[in-house]
C-alpha cells in the first residue's frame, strides 16, 4: 500500500466513533451539570504564548512542539494544550467583565511531536475544564468532583485522586533553592536531562521517569513539607472536603504535573490496574498564568484528559459501551415491483426519523436476511410478490426472531 497514516495519528472507524460518540454524550451531559460552556479555540496561536506559559523546560516546550513561520514571517505553533489558548480568550474578549467564575470546557485537538505509545498520539483530543476567576479551594475540589463523578457515570472501576501542593511563588522558591543545593550533591549520578532541568527549573527533575535517576531523587526534600501556612492551609482544606465527600485519594509527593504554570493544588486522576505514570486525568490551580498573559491577578484551576486514553481504559476495565440506538430496519425485496415498493417504504420510514436501509441487488433473502444481521438491525421487512398481491408485509424481529403480517400503512405505527 502507497499511503498510511502519518506516525503518531489514527484513523477513527465507526465501531470506534460509536464509543467515542457515546463517551462524548455523558461528557457533555456531566459538564453541562456543572454549569459549564464550551469554548472552542484556533487549530494554532502565536508561539510565545505556549512557550511564556508552558516553561521552556517543559518537555512540550523543549521537544514537542509543531512550530513554523507562516508566509508572514510569524512564529506559529499547532495546539499543543488548551489552557493556555482559553486564558488568551478570557483575557481578548473581556471575560473579567462576566460573572465570575467563568466556567469552560472544551473537547479538542492537541498536537505533541512525542514518541507514539499506547494512549498517546501525535494528534489525540483532550476533553477538559477550566474554571476563572475565583480563588477557593472549594473550586479545586468542585473540579476534582467532576471529574471523578463522570467516570464513575461511566462505570470505571475505583477512580483515585492523587494530591500534591505546589505551593505558592514564596515557598516555592525557598523549596527550589534547597532542590538545587540537594541536586548538585547527586548530579554525577544524574541523567543528563535532569541536569539540564536542575539549571532551568529543579522542580522538573522530580517528574523524571529513569530508573537510575529515582534512587536519589526519591531522596530529595519535599515541597510538601516546605510550604508556608497559607498555602498548608489552603491544602488541608483541599483534603478536608475530600474527606467530607468520601473521595479517595492519596498524596503523591512528587507529583509536580508536565506544565510550568501550575501552583498549590495539583492532582491526577487514576483507576484500578492504572498506574499514576499512566493517570486518565490530571490538572490543578494554575494562577502565574494570568500575569504572564495579561498581567493580572487572577486565580483558575482547570484539568485536561486525554479521550483516547480513557476510551482505551473502559475497553481495558471491560467496561459495557451502553449504546441507546434508534429502532433500525432492513427491508428485503424479492422482484422488481417489490424493490420499488420497498424504495418507497424505506424513503417514508426515514422521514418519520426511522433508521431504514434497503437490498439494491438482486440476491436471495436468505443472503439478505444475513447481511441484515451482519448490520446488527433491529427489524427485518420482507417484501414479495405474495405481499405486494395482498397489501401485506412481514414484519421480523430479529432479536426474538418472531414475526407478523401487517398491512403496508401500519408499518410506522408497529416500529413505533
Amino acid at each position: 500500500m502507497k499511503y498510511k497514516t502519518p506516525r503518531g495519528t489514527q484513523d477513527f472507524l465507526p465501531d470506534y466513533l460509536e464509543k467515542w460518540k457515546y463517551v462524548e454524550a455523558i461528557w457533555r451531559e456531566m459538564v453541562d451539570i456543572y454549569g459549564y460552556r464550551e469554548i472552542e479555540t484556533p487549530m494554532f496561536e502565536e508561539t510565545d504564548l505556549f512557550t511564556r506559559t508552558a516553561g521552556e523546560s517543559s518537555d512540550i516546550v523543549s521537544k514537542e512542539m509543531y512550530t513554523f513561520i507562516d508566509k508572514g514571517g510569524r512564529s506559529l505553533t499547532l495546539r499543543p494544550e488548551g489552557t493556555a489558548p482559553v486564558v488568551r480568550s478570557y483575557f481578548e474578549h473581556n471575560m473579567k467583565t462576566l460573572p465570575q467564575p467563568v466556567k469552560l470546557f472544551y473537547l479538542m485537538p492537541m498536537f505533541r511531536y512525542e514518541r507514539p505509545q499506547a494512549g498517546r498520539f501525535r494528534q489525540h483530543y483532550q476533553y477538559g475544564v477550566e474554571c476563572i476567576g475565583v480563588r477557593d479551594p472549594m473550586i479545586d475540589v468542585q473540579t476534582m468532583l467532576l471529574f471523578v463523578n463522570f467516570y464513575k457515570r461511566l462505570g470505571l472501576i475505583e477512580p483515585k485522586i492523587h494530591l500534591n501542593s505546589l505551593g505558592d511563588d514564596l515557598c516555592r522558591n525557598i523549596y527550589k533553592e534547597k532542590l538545587i543545593k540537594y541536586f548538585h550533591t547527586v548530579k554525577e549520578y544524574l541523567c543528563e536531562q535532569c541536569n539540564y532541568r536542575i539549571i532551568k527549573n529543579p522542580l522538573r527533575v522530580l517528574d523524571c521517569k529513569e530508573p537510575s535517576c529515582r534512587e536519589y531523587i526519591d531522596k530529595s526534600p519535599l515541597m510538601i513539607d516546605n510550604l508556608c501556612n497559607g498555602c498548608k492551609e489552603d491544602f488541608q482544606q483541599v483534603k478536608n472536603l475530600l474527606n467530607n465527600y468520601n473521595v479517595p485519594y492519596v498524596i503523591e509527593p512528587m507529583l509536580v504535573r508536565g506544565l510550568d504554570y501550575y501552583s498549590r493544588t495539583v492532582f491526577e486522576v487514576t483507576a484500578k490496574g492504572i498506574t499514576r505514570d499512566e493517570a486518565i486525568a490530571g490538572g490543578g490551580r494554575y494562577d502565574s498564568i494570568f500575569t504572564e498573559i495579561g498581567n493580572s491577578d487572577i486565580s483558575a484551576v482547570g484539568a485536561g484528559a486525554g479521550m483516547e486514553r480513557l476510551i482505551g481504559t473502559l475497553e481495558k476495565q471491560n467496561i459495557s459501551f451502553n449504546f441507546e440506538k434508534r429502532i433500525s430496519v432492513f427491508i428485503a425485496v424479492l422482484g422488481g415491483d417489490a424493490k420499488k415498493l420497498g424504495f418507497k417504504l424505506m424513503n417514508h420510514l426515514r422521514e418519520k426519523m426511522i433508521k431504514c436501509e434497503m437490498e439494491y441487488r438482486d440476491v436471495r433473502i436468505k443472503a439478505q436476511m444475513k447481511k441484515a444481521l451482519d448490520l446488527g438491525v433491529n427489524y427485518l421487512i420482507i417484501i414479495g410478490e405474495n405481499e405486494i398481491s395482498e397489501e401485506l408485509i412481514v414484519l421480523k424481529n430479529l432479536k426474538t426472531f418472531t414475526q407478523i403480517e401487517i398491512p403496508f400503512y401500519e408499518v410506522e405505527k408497529h416500529l413505533k
